[in-house]
């Protein structure tokens, strides 16, 4: 039987089509399986074990100190780079996967912050930190001490990475990058940095002008949903104290350590939170933290924590060229600050939640100076330890590092006791720094509902009136931005001095060499 054409021409077209179809399939599946590989591999779990190292709040602290807290003669020596260096090199040698990470705060504590190397202010502990062979830090609130020229500076400097997701100036991120991933032993491991939101809290206002501080948790979640398909480990890298590590990791998801840092809090054991590792090692190169992890299943497994003590006596061999490094700065520091100008009877411990014998002894300088009738000094403006003996200008420029200057100002004897009332609760809260006090004294008892109560409170050994006026002393850093913070209230009638408050107390030491300071229960908390 004759087939048509037509018949024909549509026999060709069918089979056309079924040829056509198949080679589109054939297509589609390889580009399937090609699209495919790059997305098997981006959802890979990498599975191995690496060890974090870490610092936080090393404030410039490149030479060994005394340990004030332990009882025995002459205090064992501890930290220091060389000593820190000599921990690193040997738990590096122990554990082969590891990162080095510091959470912040590099700057003021020595005189080394204050000298400039190739034109950056603690350019020389930048430089040590080079040396250490250190892979990540954070920007800490004291990073601004010197200015953001400064800042912009030290971070140039950096021979490892800078991290800081929520931190601007002028909507531009400080740090040169929010985030890095790294790889260690087949693990991804991505470090996320963040500074404290309080941040125009404890900084100079003047150091702040155009800053911008984001919420971390919204920013760490962000970045943590952007990285989490790309990591198997993620670490937040926070300058903001453990308080605020705790809330943080309790309003998160997917992250899996905090380093932390800013409370100089000295974890010995990993807090866990919502399912989140926090770890933080003091302050001032005095512990080094190292947490192991094994990491399965995008998540820790099982991890070994271990916080050690930089003792100097356990150094075995020390990183010559560190040593080297220590020696030139400590030769060029010593040689403009070693001159002795007092002698101390008993040793200077500060702390910012009590009163202290250095917190009275330099509150009764500022009110002489100024001839104030009171005096009040925020603890967290006093920075080192001094034992017993010879004191030098180098000591007391540690002690104040800041550019403080005293300031007078006026208020009533109702404002004085509000101060007096908000000292107490935060004494008894123990959350913030307290004031330091000259020429007044308050007791207090505290309720069946933890509130402190004011039962008396005198000014030169007389009681307050709330009707009187009187002239405080302090310094512009309390009362230029973070008087409602600290007193409590805006004052009126305030006068710059001009003088700066390390400088005084150098002078007044020089002039009066005896230091005998006693706490002289200036609060005292009635049981």
């Amino acid at each position: 039987m004759p087939v048509s054409f037509v018949n024909l021409s549509n026999s060709y077209a069918t089979m056309n089509k079924e040829k056509c179809v198949k080679r589109h399939t054939a297509k589609l599946l390889l580009w399937v399986f090609l699209f495919s590989i790059p997305m098997l591999a981006c959802s890979h779990v990498g599975e191995g074990t690496i060890t974090i190292l870490h610092t936080n709040d090393m404030h410039s602290q490149f030479t060994p100190m005394d340990a004030l807290w332990v009882d025995e003669m002459p205090h064992p020596m501890v930290g220091g780079v060389v000593a820190l260096d000599y921990f690193i090199q040997r738990e590096r040698a122990k554990f082969p996967h590891t990162l080095l990470l510091d959470a912040g705060d590099i700057m003021t504590g020595t005189l080394l912050s204050k000298m400039e190397v190739d034109g950056v202010r603690n350019g020389g502990f930048v430089e040590m930190m080079n040396l250490m062979g250190y892979d990540a830090c954070t920007i800490g609130n004291h990073e601004f001490d010197e200015g953001q020229e400064n800042l912009r500076k030290m971070l140039g400097m950096a021979q490892f990475d800078v991290v800081s997701a929520n931190l601007y100036i002028n909507d531009s991120l400080v740090a040169p990058q929010p985030y890095r991933i790294y790889k260690a032993g087949g693990v991804r491991v991505g470090v996320i940095g963040l500074i404290l939101t309080d941040l125009f809290g404890v900084v100079a206002q003047k150091q702040l002008e155009n800053v911008r501080v984001d919420d971390p948790v919204e920013v760490a979640q962000k970045v943590i949903d952007e990285i989490d398909p790309k990591t198997d480990l993620i670490v937040l890298l926070t300058h903001q104290g453990d308080d605020q590590d705790v809330q943080l990791a309790r309003q998160i998801k997917n992250a899996d350590i905090i380093v932390g840092g800013h409370s100089h809090t000295r974890l010995s054991e990993a807090l866990r939170e919502n399912n989140i590792l926090i770890v933080q090692t003091g302050s001032k190169t005095r512990g080094l933290g190292r947490i192991t992890i094994d990491v399965k299943g995008d998540s820790v497994a099982d991890y070994d924590y271990e916080l050690m003590t930089t003792w100097v006596d356990s150094v075995k061999k020390a990183n010559a060229q560190l040593e080297q490094l220590v020696a030139q700065y400590k030769t060029l520091i010593e040689k403009d600050y070693a001159q002795v100008i007092g002698q101390l009877a008993v040793d200077w411990d500060e702390d910012e939640h009590r009163e202290t014998n250095v917190g009275d002894y330099l509150t009764d300088v500022m009110r002489a100076v100024t001839q104030a009738d009171f005096a009040v000094f925020n603890s967290g403006g006093i920075r080192k330890d001094i034992p017993a003996g010879p004191i030098t200008k180098k000591d007391i420029l540690e002690l104040l590092p800041f550019e403080n200057y005293l300031v007078t100002f006026q208020c009533s004897g109702a404002q004085l006791l509000h101060t007096i009332e908000k000292n107490a609760l935060d004494e008894v809260g123990g959350s913030m720094s307290i004031l330091q006090l000259s020429n007044l004294c308050y007791r207090y008892r505290v309720g069946t509902d933890g509130q402190p109560a004011i039962l008396s409170a005198q000014i030169d050994g007389k009681p307050i009136d709330p009707e009187a006026q009187y002239t405080g002393a302090t310094v512009d850093f309390v009362l230029n931005g973070q008087a409602l913070k600290y007193l409590g209230f805006e004052p009126d009638g305030r006068r710059e001095t001009g003088l700066l408050m390390a400088d005084v107390v150098i002078d007044y030491i020089s002039k009066n060499p005896e230091v005998n300071s006693d706490a002289g229960e200036r609060f005292i908390r009635v049981e």
